[in-house]
């Protein structure tokens, strides 16, 4: 029996890893190296569907120049994937076998290795991937000196028309400051949340539309059913999972320099309030979201509402959670959007996972590199089939239309797809117009994460680390060498 549950938490914390690893968190950034004079270059940029070559004067960098133009069409081009998108470029490789014969695929590991090879291929003067897919705040990561700005501006090579299918803000995540789009979504996770239809019934409840219903449904539940869950509180990304839905500006890039810290504003002190009430009822499970222990918990069906992304169904609820064979758990987990403040004046939802595809700012084949990420992202039969929610909306929407059928533990009424699919667009954007996964260089969660799961275990009230977690961001922020405001909005 030990053997069996040492079994099932190490499967628990290998799935988690392999979930989040297009979110994992980015390195620092290394300090700039000295710089060499700019010079001037032609660049391709495409005009009207025409490629045309124009001068600019690229950036200082620490290593050799960018692509130059004229590109090579017939230039090889080394793809960085997980095992995942590798189906995806697979598929591309199928359906155009030519150009095909070009790609070579790398299933490299993703994550802080991502930066530090991009540095050690700056220091040697070549070797740079042509395309790595990753989570969109490791490409602003990289979009500094010390990176010798890696991702190219992906603007000219991709139709506007295409972007427009995308979900509203999906791409927001991509696009810097000034404008460039160093990269391309290839899926999203907008956060659910998820209830026990038949205890919701039983019981006489109704699924809370705001964080105020919330609050008095676990003083009902707290009185009335001792024991049952209304969703587990650690350390798993608690800025994107409470703090972004409450419009919280715990760190918001305002410029290519800049950055806004303010852990200590209203809309962040009224989340860690509410945490803190309904924590004190004991309705929240402190044993871990990737726990061996937490399963049990919907397994002996003690839990009545879950907050987790849009792929929590596909992954972990079917199979982890509960077993999709057992014909009692079938159609009883519904979904419904996660709740807001009554205040505020439009639904918004946060985002936990979702990856993107970048270019080579030195690829010699800008062109394919191009017609590949936007392949992978677009294709209709590539992201139906993908694993998690696409942010092209031709594709999500029959991604979505199997999902009753791959998951048939999700309550058929309301429609979940459709429940999911509002979310979706509906992501808030922040100070900046990026997405909840977005918000770097550089990212909270090394700092909130365990400052949050340490209130959680030594029972410490969460209002008591604010001043903390603002502390230590600041320092983050400013060591990494940007400015930091601590004010407003």
């Amino acid at each position: 029996m030990l053997l069996k549950k040492m079994s099932t938490l190490l499967s628990l914390v290998v799935l988690a890893t392999m979930l989040l690893a297009a979110c994992a968190p980015a390195t620092t950034p290394a300090a700039p190296q000295p710089t060499v004079a700019p010079q001037i270059v032609e660049v391709t940029k495409i005009v009207a569907g025409t490629p045309v070559v124009v001068t600019a004067t690229p950036a200082p960098t620490n290593a050799p120049t960018a692509t130059n133009s004229p590109y090579d069409d017939k230039a090889p081009i080394k793809v960085w994937v997980d095992a995942e998108r590798a189906k995806q470029v697979q598929a591309f490789i199928k359906k155009f076998p030519e150009k095909g014969k070009l790609i070579e695929i790398v299933n490299d590991q993703l994550g802080a290795l991502v930066q530090q090879k991009l540095q050690l291929y700056n220091n040697v003067g070549g070797g740079w991937p042509d395309v790595i897919f990753e989570d969109p705040s490791t490409w602003h990561t990289v979009n500094t000196v010390a990176y010798n700005f890696f991702p190219a501006d992906l603007s000219p090579w991709i139709q506007k028309d295409t972007l427009d299918k995308f979900y509203p803000g999906a791409n927001e995540a991509c696009k810097t400051t000034d404008g460039k789009l160093i990269c391309l979504r290839n899926d999203i996770a907008p956060n659910m949340m998820y209830y026990n239809v038949p205890l919701f019934k039983e019981f006489g409840y109704e699924p809370p539309k705001t964080w105020e219903e919330y609050l008095t449904l676990a003083e009902k539940v707290a009185k009335e059913h001792p024991g049952y869950t209304l969703g587990e509180l650690d350390g798993w990304e608690p800025a994107l999972m409470w703090y972004r839905v409450s419009e919280c500006p715990l760190l918001e890039p305002l410029s290519p320099s800049k950055f806004r810290v303010n852990f200590l504003h209203p809309n962040c002190t009224r989340m860690s309030e509410m945490l803190d009430k309904v924590n004190a009822l004991g309705v929240l499970d402190k044993q871990g979201i990737w726990s061996a222990d937490y399963a049990k918990v919907w397994k002996a069906n003690k839990w009545l509402i879950h907050f987790s992304p849009s792929w929590f169904p596909d992954f972990v609820i079917k199979g982890t959670y509960l077993d999709p064979a057992d014909a009692k758990f079938l159609g009883t987990v519904g979904i419904a959007p996660i709740p807001n403040w009554a205040e505020q004046k439009k639904h918004v939802t946060s985002n936990v996972g979702g990856g993107s595809y970048a270019m080579s700012s030195h690829t010699k084949n800008p062109k394919l590199a191009a017609e590949l990420i936007v392949f992978c992202s677009t294709d209709p039969e590539v992201g139906k089939a993908q694993a998690a929610t696409p942010a092209y909306q031709p594709s999500a929407q029959q991604w979505g239309a199997a999902l009753l059928t791959r998951v048939p533990l999700l309550a058929a009424n309301p429609d979940p797809w459709k429940v999911i699919d509002q979310s979706a667009g509906e992501m808030w954007g922040g100070i900046a117009a990026q997405d909840s996964a977005v918000e770097g260089p550089p990212k909270s969660s090394p700092i909130v994460s365990p400052l949050f799961g340490q209130a959680v275990t030594d029972k410490k009230p969460i209002v008591g680390i604010a001043a903390e977690v603002q502390k230590q961001l600041v320092e983050m922020v400013q060591k990494s060498g940007f400015e930091v405001e601590t004010t407003g909005p």
